[in-house]
């Protein structure tokens, strides 16, 4: 089945409750397509600008953001087993709004999956950096809250 841009109109139940807690504001959340008990911190990488080369993006840290749609995301579109096959991506326009990115395969791979988002108190993230925070400390999850592709944000947009 194809994939059009718009087609993810649908709003999932769970998509609800996530943006409800969202809308509280006390709250950051964490996308995975896994069973995780606690996140640890991990060290992530980045491309540098000026060279293309990957580089340590700051210390290790558990990484989350306040944005439900966000974390829904990824945790719909982080495969291991897709690596390499397909691609997504994701950011905000000049209105600071969230776009979302994915390969038609990908979305395709996304049916009939469940991810997981997993729900943290924002006291143990720091402040927000664009779109994440950062814990440098393992963290337990308030709630684990599992996501299908009807939970995905409006407006997905296709990309070959």
């Amino acid at each position: 089945m194809k994939f059009e841009t718009g087609q993810f109109e649908q709003k999932g139940e769970n998509r609800k409750k996530l943006l409800a807690l969202e809308k509280q504001g006390l709250y950051v959340f964490h996308g995975s397509p896994d069973v995780i008990e606690k996140l640890e911190p991990r060290q992530a990488f980045g491309k540098n600008k000026n060279t293309g080369e990957m580089e340590k993006d700051g210390a290790p840290a558990v990484f989350a953001t306040p944005f439900a749609d966000m974390a829904i995301f990824r945790a719909l579109t982080n495969f291991a087993d897709m690596r390499g096959e397909s691609s997504s991506s994701f950011g905000t326009d000049e209105k600071g709004e969230p776009q979302f990115f994915a390969t038609n395969n990908l979305l395709d791979h996304a049916r009939g999956k469940v991810g997981r988002v997993y729900v943290f108190p924002k006291e143990k993230f720091g402040e927000p950096e664009g779109m994440q925070s950062r814990s440098s400390e393992t963290v337990e999850p308030l709630q684990v809250i599992e996501v299908t592709v009807d939970d995905l944000p409006e407006g997905v947009k296709v990309i070959e």
